[in-house]
């Protein structure tokens, strides 16, 4: 995967996304924010937002900033901040891989589907991880690759197909806490079958250095 032609095909998928892959996720979306107990002061980032389809799931209180790459999505998730009202919520464009964000700056982080889009989904990790409050939650749904070693094995023939779809099938999530060193409170499935796991991390700032130093603070 790579940010560029990434960008492409989301721009493309705006178009039909919330009939489509937007429906399928919904439950799994609504059920994961509700893991995060958002307070009237938390600061919440919403790493690759898309068209916003979260937005329908997050309590109104708090503080909500979604990033992401795709100029289509993003143009989604504006028409339904005004159509709805949701001042507490704003939306820009940004490179997940290198946040514009001073350390310490949000009490959640919400990555959802999109670990395995990046180029470098540790990295995106060691981002959301500076730039979270220590002890911070975040929160990840996404498909990882299976444990079992066949279904592993159709995953990863399937990846040349899958990432040109714009995501990658062959993600697991044993190499990403083994690389990023994150600790994982639980984890759940919605249903015992189900492509998708979400993730429940508490932030551990002990080995997070500061890579952006000029970062900013989010309002």
């Amino acid at each position: 995967m790579q940010e560029a032609s990434t960008k492409k095909i989301y721009d493309i998928h705006s178009l039909f996304y919330d009939a489509t892959f937007g429906r399928l996720v919904r439950r799994r979306i609504a059920r994961a924010i509700e893991h995060m107990n958002i307070k009237a002061t938390d600061r919440v980032l919403d790493l690759g937002i898309g068209t916003g389809v979260s937005l329908n799931y997050y309590p109104n209180r708090g503080r909500i900033i979604g990033l992401d790459l795709s100029t289509g999505m993003l143009r989604q998730a504006r028409k339904k901040i005004l159509e709805r009202g949701l001042e507490h919520a704003d939306v820009f464009q940004s490179d997940a891989l290198w946040l514009p964000f001073a350390d310490n700056t949000f009490d959640h982080i919400f990555i959802s589907h999109v670990i395995s889009v990046v180029s470098d989904p540790f990295r995106l990790i060691h981002e959301a991880r500076r730039v979270a409050k220590p002890d911070a939650r975040i929160v990840m749904v996404n498909h990882f690759q299976s444990t079992n070693r066949f279904i592993a094995m159709v995953e990863k023939w399937l990846c040349p197909l899958c990432t040109q779809l714009g995501w990658r099938s062959d993600l697991a999530l044993n190499d990403l806490v083994n690389r990023t060193g994150v600790q994982i409170d639980y984890r759940f499935k919605l249903e015992s079958i189900d492509l998708w796991e979400t993730v429940v991390i508490s932030n551990n700032k002990s080995d997070v250095s500061v890579t952006n130093p000029k970062a900013i603070v989010a309002a």
